[in-house]
């Protein structure tokens, strides 16, 4: 994974040489009445179909919605596992025409992998969510709660499967190890993959998106063991299943879904784009994707943004010392 995450990053910094050597000279002053005019890109660093690509969708939808003389169009720049799209995104510092639509394995790739970048690279517009995972099993596995797989890996290893080894699988995996489990890990490509390996037998329990999930709980394939998040589901199937705190695990995992704008823009187009995602955020789409996506709603911006994006940094490198 090493090896071709360096190579993935070879190439994503040649593109970036190549398409930064214009940020060498110096940039016109931005008017104070700037707005984005014609194409806005919104960079995902993952593929299409996934959380984070529905999400900029849904967001870019709104913007464009504003009709406010731009059309965001999202770009998916996926490869070692979000570092190809972050290292891409680096050549745009300056550009208040270009956006950034990201997750927690923003916090998280750089705790594990030697990548040129790091949250603090970008300028930090809008926290529009919060997620979350709940653990799955398969309906004849003996476990009827998450501490009682966790007592159970801590006298034998439990396979589990897991979509990435820096995002909210991940998370979920060090929290459980944490309380005292032994979970060996079968890496997959997506939340789906995973599903899948568990229907079919290949790992015992695992990780997933509430939304992913909750089709296979209602058909009674899968049956749910805890969620990580703060609280109960809001949701009358998941509505009645415990907090892994509930059942006495010290465990729980939030994961974030914002807005960065590049490097070095204005004080002026931050603000523009802070006020704009606000204004997208009201929209129907907006509200219809958190309530299908069993989110979170949350709104921090610029300034308190960044010290959120701070406070989680510290917590993920206790978690991946």
């Amino acid at each position: 994974m090493r090896s071709s995450l360096r190579l993935a990053l070879a190439l994503a910094g040649a593109v970036s040489l190549v398409s930064g050597c214009s940020t060498l000279n110096a940039r016109p002053a931005v008017p104070d009445d700037w707005t984005p005019r014609g194409s806005v890109s919104a960079v995902v660093a993952f593929a299409p179909g996934g959380g984070s690509d529905r999400s900029a969708r849904v967001l870019a939808q709104g913007l464009n919605e504003l009709d406010a003389g731009f059309n965001v169009n999202v770009e998916n720049k996926e490869g070692g596992s979000g570092a190809v799209g972050w290292a891409t995104f680096l050549a745009e510092e300056g550009n208040g025409n270009a956006l950034l639509v990201a997750e927690t394995a923003l916090n998280t790739l750089p705790l594990v992998y030697d990548v040129p970048f790091t949250y603090r690279d970008f300028t930090p517009l809008v926290m529009f969510a919060e997620d979350s995972r709940i653990v799955v099993a398969r309906k004849d596995t003996p476990y009827n709660s998450c501490s009682e797989l966790v007592t159970a890996a801590g006298s034998r290893s439990v396979k589990t499967g897991s979509s990435g080894k820096t995002g909210a699988d991940a998370l979920v995996v060090a929290e459980f190890e944490r309380n005292g489990g032994k979970f060996p890990v079968v890496p997959y490509g997506s939340t789906g993959e995973v599903i899948t390996g568990l229907l079919g037998g290949q790992i015992e329990a695992a990780p997933a998106s509430a939304s992913s999930a909750k089709p296979y709980l209602e058909s009674g394939d899968l049956k749910a063991l805890c969620t990580l998040s703060g609280e109960r589901y809001d949701d009358p199937v998941l509505g009645s299943l415990p907090t892994a705190r509930e059942q006495g695990l010290d465990a729980q995992v939030t994961m974030w879904r914002g807005i960065f704008a590049p490097g070095g823009i204005d004080e002026v187009q931050r603000e523009y784009w802070i006020d704009a995602i606000h204004r997208a955020m009201r929209s129907q789409a907006y509200r219809d994707y958190l309530a299908e996506d069993l989110l979170i709603p949350a709104d921090l911006a610029g300034a308190d943004f960044a010290r959120y994006l701070d406070e989680y940094d510290r917590r993920m490198r206790e978690v991946f010392r």
